[in-house]
């Protein structure tokens, strides 16, 4: 009676999606050899910590749930018949292992053991992901983080190829089957840690050691993530009944490099020396774990720090990034029917030479980018502090409760410091002086509750999933300008612009309330998932202050923000529902089929702080005369009677206010995210399975098409049929010899002026995207001293138009852009921003990925990895200038006649690995390892200066890192 108050009480709750399923699971039947169940029976599972035990019902079943992954032996017990010992039963991260037990008659005591190998098909899987398990992990040569990773998995795109850890330092921005980028979800041991200000990424970087599984879903997620985003779920390393540690150091310096300056940059006397290239990276760490009381408690903690240093142009040492990673994670057995667990993480990130990423800007002046370090607030507690209870109600149900707090945040100091002015060419696309200071603190705090029973009714099995989460994320962003606070910007050589800044000082926060509930019915060899999830997200803008410009104090002044509660809240219901069936008895035959309806995420910033003219950093743009030459705006050269544009929330006609100009439509929807797949599983042999998925997936009710938003001008109509004249056009002749004659279009001025230069966040009426790809892997687990996992991904993402009162871009405008090419069923590409990277549009309409590894004689283990995608697309675009577009010249005119009308050549890449243990002693071990990236020297180009109006059109700005040797050393005991 209890548990089943219990039950009602956490239905009515409802369930988490801020928790992916950090653990996996077991359930059995338990027969006699006539096929009868057996009720009574004695379960006992032991892994590497505590030994569970459970009793299997009166139809002979039993669930081991919230299990850490790894390899488990699996006891059953009863009198009157032999025992039976399953080993080495693999569990994996959000998945179930289904074993079918016969249990035989025995007059006598005997032990019958069962050494086949552990199911490969979950046969309770709907969605698509894919694991790295502890072995993969640490044997494929990789660049050693998660976002390499991403690179592999059919679907998934990243901005960046990364060789041998040189853009580890910075993470990639990645794209998931045309979802948005701000749906992804970021879980460490359970709790989810996204950065909702950069919504989407990942707030911390990682000790690549510390994780004992990774798994990255991308459709079909379980009920327990809320949007249609990829969901990283990374777990971290326990402690075990038995003392183990290592010390490892990797480590690779120019001198193992090699040379591979494409032809066309040699010819213009440009040598290896005066390329990006690699100085020196080393990744060094340390980590111990063992019982603090053998079969109670269990700790693990680790230490690392990576070094990454890397040359960038003409040999000048400007970029060099140092990650930092403390962990501590504690499990005890509290009780027979609690497991507590605590744990302990922050990642500390100190660079010089982080780039600002300006989209247009291809070389930064080293003064124009950023030291970057940690930040906090002041909460004495810095870093994600976790606590858990894992309490078992009985053989049929238990609970987990967690409740963290993230205190985390980053600080970007120019290099040229606040004393110097800042200044940006697009016509030679290189950036002057110094560059703004920003300064974020972004803590979060998250409490969830999760539960999972079981029983049998109809003739079926149950198993629920319901709980419920809270999450609460702060953002807090100071955004200054150096010197005069003036940006000097120069469109062309005959247009030049003066932004006059305030600083930007605000706050912004954003709630998060979620329930949910679901329901796994297994019968005979058909499994039937269902489940529905609610979420409630909110928001508000705390109080805050800001200074005036202080060339200009009186034309662009601070402000005394009160703060406002936001004029929106998303209430979404998202059903889920999924089949799946065993086509033969032995269930090596599975075929899938599921359908989701995701809601997006709300942010703090963009969205919930529309309205805030504190959070960022409010500007008037006059037209400049540049009478000193100097790349810079001095006061007298600004000519105030002209106004070009207005920005951030700023309004010039009146300039004391402290109601933003922007707007945001009260009766804004949270985006939909509805996906539809199709698969099947083939267990060929043990340890060996084949998968081929169909992925569907449609986004709508948007509000932007990647990092920014698109929002209309206040009082401007937007759109073909708005409030816009004819500008200029741009005309010319592609490389091709094709003529190009694209028009353009200026907002009307007065109703520009009429609006305060505001901005409008609303839905886009009629725009969406969608995807449709192929999956085909082949995963054979490590036996028979060989490995492999293959992957191939076809790719088809469009945008769609269903009414032509959506088809403009970020401002409103009908123009064509480089971000919003306004083609109906043209390929959706992203470009790319922030987080050091300049433009990059992420497209591939196919990828491949190919990973193995073989254990030689002598003890040797050879690895290797082989990557190949579509290269991205080449977009050609103008720089907007005032007769083109007027108050709109930040906006760069897509002149080719579509955004994939050309690509970059196709990426290959291949990575090989040797190593082999050595014995020191019974206990001790050292293992080498040889690492060969980019092993064929391929110089792919990946960016190239698309500006054709540019005077440098078509120069090579980067292209793939050189082949480079590394070494490593694992010392273990």
């Amino acid at each position: 009676m209890k548990q089943a108050s219990l039950l009602l009480i956490l239905v009515l709750l409802g369930t988490s999606l801020f928790a992916q399923i950090p653990t996996g699971s077991i359930t059995a039947t338990v027969r006699d050899e006539q096929g009868g169940v057996l009720p009574g029976v004695m379960a006992t599972l032991q892994g590497v910590d505590a030994t569970r035990t459970t009793i299997s019902t009166e139809t002979g079943e039993f669930r081991f749930y919230n299990l850490p992954p790894g390899a488990y032996n699996l006891t059953l017990s009863l009198p009157g018949f032999a025992m039976l010992v399953r080993q080495n039963v693999i569990v994996e991260v959000g998945k179930n292992v289904d074993l079918p037990m016969t249990m035989k008659v025995a007059g006598i005591a005997e032990t019958i053991s069962v050494t086949e190998a552990s199911p490969t098909i979950d046969i309770k899987q709907v969605g698509t992901a894919t694991n790295f398990t502890a072995i993969e992990l640490q044997s494929i040569p990789t660049s050693r983080d998660p976002w390499a990773l991403m690179r592999v998995i059919p679907g998934v795109l990243v901005d960046r190829a990364n060789i041998g850890g040189n853009e580890s330092g910075q993470q990639s921005s990645f794209t998931s089957k045309a979802t948005r980028n701000q749906d992804a979800v970021w879980t460490l041991d359970g709790v989810v840690i996204t950065d909702m200000s950069a919504t989407g990424a990942s707030p911390a970087y990682y000790n690549y050691d510390n994780f004992e599984e990774i798994q990255v879903a991308t459709s079909g997620q379980d009920i327990k993530q809320p949007t249609g985003g990829v969901g990283l779920n990374l777990i971290i390393k326990r402690g075990t009944n038995q003392f183990h540690g290592q010390a490892r150091g990797y480590f690779d310096n120019e001198s193992m490099e090699s040379d591979n300056v494409p032809s066309e940059l040699a010819a213009k006397g440009v040598t290896h020396a005066m390329t990006d290239h690699n100085k020196q990276i080393s990744d060094y760490g340390a980590e111990i774990g063992g019982p603090i009381w053998k079969d109670h408690a269990w700790f693990y903690g680790s230490y690392s720090i990576q070094d990454i240093r890397l040359v960038r142009r003409a040999g000048a040492l400007i970029d060099r990034t140092q990650l930092k990673n403390p962990t501590v994670k504690v499990n005890w057995q509290a009780t027979q029917k609690d497991m507590l667990s605590f744990l302990y993480f922050d990642g500390f990130k100190i660079k010089n030479g982080r780039s600002p990423a300006t989209a247009g800007i291809l070389f930064d002046a080293v003064t124009a980018t950023y030291h970057q370090d940690n930040a906090y607030t002041d909460f004495p507690l810095h870093g994600l502090w976790k606590i858990a209870d894992d309490h078992v109600f009985g053989p049929k149900m238990m609970v987990t409760g967690r409740f963290a707090y993230y205190n985390t945040g980053f600080v970007l100091d120019p290099i040229g410091g606040l004393n110097m002015q800042a200044g940006r060419s697009f016509t030679t696309v290189q950036s002057f002086g110094s560059i703004n200071q920003r300064y974020f603190t972004r803590p979060q705090k998250t409490a969830t509750i999760d539960a999972d029973t079981f029983f049998n009714a109809m003739g079926a099995s149950h198993d629920l999933k319901y709980g419920w989460g809270f999450r609460r994320a702060d953002s807090t962003a100071r955004d200054l300008y150096p010197g005069n606070m003036i940006l000097a910007i120069e469109n062309s050589p005959t247009d030049f612009q003066a932004r006059i800044y305030r600083e930007g000082f605000g706050a912004n926060r954003a709630s998060y309330l979620d329930f949910y509930a679901g329901d796994t019915i297994t019968r005979g060899r058909l499994t039937i998932s269902a489940g529905i999830r609610y979420d409630h997200q909110w928001g508000k803008a705390l109080p805050s202050k800001t200074q005036a410009n202080k060339a200009f104090p009186n034309l662009v002044p601070g402000l005394v923000f009160p703060g406002y509660d936001a004029p929106f809240k998303w209430n979404n219901v998202s059903p889920r529902a999924g089949i799946t069936y065993a086509l033969d008895q032995s269930r090596r035959t599975v075929m899938r089929a599921g359908y989701a309806r995701y809601a997006g995420q709300l942010d703090t910033d963009d969205t919930v702080g529309t309205l805030n003219p504190s959070s960022s950093a409010g500007y008037a743009t006059y037209r400049w005369v540049p009478r000193a030459g100097d790349h810079f705006v001095h006061p007298d050269e600004v000519l105030t009677g002209q106004l070009i544009t207005a920005g951030n929330g700023f309004n010039p006609a009146n300039p004391t206010s402290v109601a933003s100009a922007n707007q945001l439509d009260p009766n804004l929807k949270a985006p939909i995210t509805q996906s539809v797949v199709i698969g099947a599983d083939r267990e060929l042999a043990p340890n060996l399975v084949v998968q081929v998925n169909y992925s569907y997936s449609r986004t709508s009710r948007l509000f932007g098409n990647g990092p920014g938003l698109i929002q209309p001008r206040v009082g401007v109509k937007p759109g073909p049929n708005g409030d816009y004249l004819p500008g200029a056009g741009f005309s010319g002749t592609l490389p091709n010899g094709q003529p190009y004659n694209v028009r353009t279009f200026i907002p009307d001025p007065a109703k520009v002026a009429a609006g305060g230069n505001g901005f409008r966040t609303q839905n886009i009426p009629g725009y969406s995207t969608d995807y449709q790809g192929l999956e085909l892997g082949l995963i054979k687990r490590l036996s028979n001293k060989f490995m492999t996992h293959i992957g191939f991904g076809w790719n088809n993402s469009q945008e769609h138009f269903s009414s032509k009162d959506g088809m403009y871009d970020a401002n409103g405008n009908p123009t064509p852009t480089d971000q919003e090419p306004l083609k109906n069923s043209g390929q959706f590409v992203r470009r790319s921003s922030g987080s050091g990277a300049g433009a990059i549009y992420v497209n591939g309409k196919w990828q491949f990925n190919a990973s193995g590894l073989y254990q030689a004689p002598y003890g040797i283990e050879l690895s290797a990895n082989v990557f190949g995608r579509q290269g991205y697309p080449f977009p050609l675009y103008r720089q907007g200038t005032t007769a083109t577009l007027n108050a709109d010249t930040n906006l760069r005119v897509l002149v080719a006649p579509a955004m994939d009308y050309l690509r970059y050549p196709s990426l290959w890449n291949t990575d090989f690995r040797a190593s082999r243990q050595f014995k020191i002693t019974e206990t001790v071990t050292i293992r080498g390892i040889f690492d060969v990236f980019n092993i064929f020297n391929g110089n792919t180009a990946l960016v190239r200066v698309s500006n054709i109006g540019a005077t440098n059109f078509n120069a090579l700005a980067q292209n793939l890192s050189p082949r480079i040797a590394r070494v490593g050393v694992v010392i273990g005991f």
